[in-house]
């Protein structure tokens, strides 16, 4: 009898590789290009919600709306 092989459990590096145990070149370009891009747009955002904070905030309490 041939007994079939149980496919084994991907390590952690292949999960986040595609089933890979390696990145290439073009890939860790790609990802370290998305994470820039992300750690740029989340400062973007924090910059608008300081913004938007100081445009709520009354200028002088004694101030009517």
């Amino acid at each position: 009898m041939t007994e079939q092989k149980k496919p084994r459990a991907l390590t952690y590096t292949e999960m986040m590789n595609g089933g890979r145990q390696q990145m290439d070149a073009a890939e860790h370009n790609r990802e370290m290009d998305l994470q820039r891009r992300t750690e740029e747009l989340e400062a973007k955002v924090e910059h608008l919600k300081k913004s938007l904070e100081e445009c709520h905030q009354p200028a002088n309490r004694n101030e009517v709306f």
